[in-house]
């Protein structure tokens, strides 16, 4: 448990450091009031059980005289106001430093989270692809909250109470050193004891929890993403059972954890109450019955209880807590790290722009994925001319696809280039390709924001440019859509565009590349999955813009491409032949042959 708390706390800026550094000055101040509450009890109840104690020559005898009191009954009084006073200042001190502890813990999670979630967006499309939306989703969003309120505040919350524990402890033994040391003993015993004996319920039960939570983010995101399917197959049965199992595990492994945490309490209370009677036996028998002597150390010794027990049971709540809890932290400490050591580099230059004025050269690439065994690309090589409209077409795994990544630059070839023109693209200029190409994949990604905000997808909505937003719905072909709505370009398009058809949602990309004034124009697929009509609406919107823009297409239906100026066979990760519509239907078997089943 130390090793995670150490490497977690390494994970701080110098920031964060000095902040924790100003806590724990805070935690030792709010220490030595509680401390100097409970020892101002002492002198109050002696004098109150014995009011001759102010004649004797002791330093209550002293304080008294120079107190300037007009009688003993007033003194005791305003010494009474002075511990009242004491335990309002400790206690005012110590909800302070709880509340500064509690937003520390907080903010950290919270940057954390952030970090995280910056760390999981500059991860590039490969990394993406091949790993679960659900994960980043639950690991951004609960583990980091089991982090903050299961380890980080159980963390800052249990030293607190330590050094409470401590200086309270020093001050016992001070005033009667037999007694503290065999009651520090006994509550000492008996939690290490407690905590042995459920140490790896908790931990276990902490890793069911995280293996749950995933279970459960992932069903949502499929049962919610996959409605339609769902509701038509009819499926809900299986979603909704599978949901509950995942639930009862992490309910059963929770309520554990949580009753685990809190039951050493009543088992504490029974020996400190233990405790307490004996002690007054004890007392009680060595001073013959004299109950004037024991009243202001029995005193003492109950507020102290009254401090030290609810610190104790703290402390093995926070202990408990993070132990439950490290299965969050494991599963997060690899991309935490990642994201306080390894932060991006971002390239210099995001405002340019790079389009072609002559071509876009594919030259010699091929790539392999992660774990597979053949190139889907290979050696593959292709001239785009400038302001051109070219196809892509290929049966399925030919690497249309990859192919488009590359062009995209979301993939990095393992051999070959991508130039623009003369100019070959890096990591220094990728970013100034990327601002001059427009998008549109088969299926749009829209927000639940307005028809303006999903065209200007990205920019805050103050920043929003609605003359553009107007141009680019005349060029998309939206217009009657907007006039049509109550609402026109502020009307809200539902979650992920319900409210529009798919020949609307795909013009929508179109406006959005248009937005932001694309060069090149990739559609991908675009129109596989719209009827006839919405197709013929969409592919209007694209020809527009013949011989202005450089638009490539990949496509499934080859009447789509049909008025290309090129078309590139592609099979086995290689162009196998090129030309018009009409060139390849006489010189490519393969070609006629998909024509003929489109």
């Amino acid at each position: 448990m130390y090793k995670i708390l150490k490497e977690l706390f390494g994970y701080l800026n110098s920031s964060q450091r000095k902040s924790l550094y100003k806590l724990q000055v805070l935690v030792v101040l709010m220490a030595i009031m509680q401390l100097a509450s409970v020892a101002s009890i002492l002198p109050f109840m002696t004098i109150v059980s014995d009011i001759e104690q102010l004649q004797k020559g002791d330093y209550i005898a002293e304080v008294y005289k120079l107190s300037g009191a007009n009688s003993e009954s007033q003194f005791i009084f305003w010494l009474g106001i002075g511990v009242l006073f004491s335990l309002l200042m400790a206690t005012i001190l110590s909800i302070i430093t709880t509340w500064k502890l509690s937003l520390f813990a907080n903010r950290l999670g919270v940057e954390i989270a952030d970090n995280l979630y910056a760390h999981y967006l500059n991860k590039d499309w490969l990394f993406h692809s091949s790993n679960s939306s659900a994960s980043f989703t639950k690991k951004i969003a609960s583990e980091t909250v089991r982090l903050t309120h299961g380890i980080l505040l159980p963390a800052v919350h249990c030293n607190s109470n330590i050094i409470l524990v401590l200086f309270l402890s020093i001050g016992i033994f001070i005033f009667n050193p037999i007694v503290a040391i065999i009651g520090i003993t006994i509550f000492s015993i008996s939690y290490i004891l407690i905590f042995k004996a459920i140490s790896l319920i908790l931990l276990r039960n902490g890793r069911s929890v995280s293996e749950m939570y995933e279970v459960r983010f992932r069903l949502m995101n499929e049962g919610f993403g996959g409605i339609k399917d769902i509701l038509l197959l009819d499926k809900k049965r299986n979603f909704i059972e599978q949901f509950k199992q995942a639930g009862v595990l992490f309910a059963t492994s929770q309520g554990i954890n949580n009753a685990l945490a809190h039951a050493p309490r009543y088992f504490m209370e029974l020996v400190a109450f233990g405790s307490m009677v004996s002690l007054v036996l004890f007392f009680f028998t060595a001073q013959n019955g004299n109950s004037a002597s024991i009243l202001p150390i029995l005193s003492v010794y109950a507020v102290s209880g009254m401090k030290l027990l609810p610190a104790f049971q703290q402390i093995f709540a926070a202990v408990s807590s993070i132990k439950s809890n490290i299965g969050a932290f494991e599963s997060i400490q690899h991309d935490v790290a990642e994201s306080v050591y390894n932060k991006p580099i971002l390239p210099t230059s995001h405002k340019g722009l790079l389009y072609p004025k002559n071509q876009i050269l594919v030259e010699d690439v091929s790539f392999i994925y992660q774990g597979k065994e053949d190139p889907v690309l290979n050696n593959l090589n292709l001239s785009i001319p400038a302001n051109s409209t070219i196809g892509i077409v290929g049966p399925s795994g030919s690497g249309k696809s990859t192919l488009i990544d590359v062009l995209l630059g979301l993939i990095e070839p393992q051999k070959g280039h991508l130039k623009i023109d003369n100019e070959l693209i890096g990591c220094h200029n990728r970013r100034s390709w990327q601002n001059s190409i427009g998008f549109v994949a088969q299926d749009i990604f829209l927000t639940e924001g307005t028809i303006a905000e999903n065209i200007a997808f990205g920019i805050s909505e103050d920043e929003v440019n609605l003359d553009q937003v107007n141009d680019a719905l005349k060029l998309a072909n939206l217009n009657s859509l907007v006039k049509s709505l109550k609402n026109g370009i502020n009307t809200k398009v539902g979650e992920r565009g319900v409210q529009l058809s798919g020949g609307q949602r795909q013009r929508i990309g179109i406006a959005r590349a248009l937005y932001h004034k694309a060069k090149v124009l990739v559609f991908d697929e675009a129109t596989s999955s719209l009827d006839g009509l919405s197709e013929k609406a969409v592919m209007e919107a694209i020809h527009k813009f013949n011989g202005k823009k450089t638009i490539i297409m990949i496509a499934h239906r080859l009447k789509t491409i049909e008025n290309c100026d090129l078309i590139f066979f592609l099979d086995n990760g290689i162009i196998k032949d090129y030309g018009t519509y009409d060139e390849l239907i006489k010189k490519s078997s393969k070609f006629k042959m998909m024509s003929e089943n489109a």
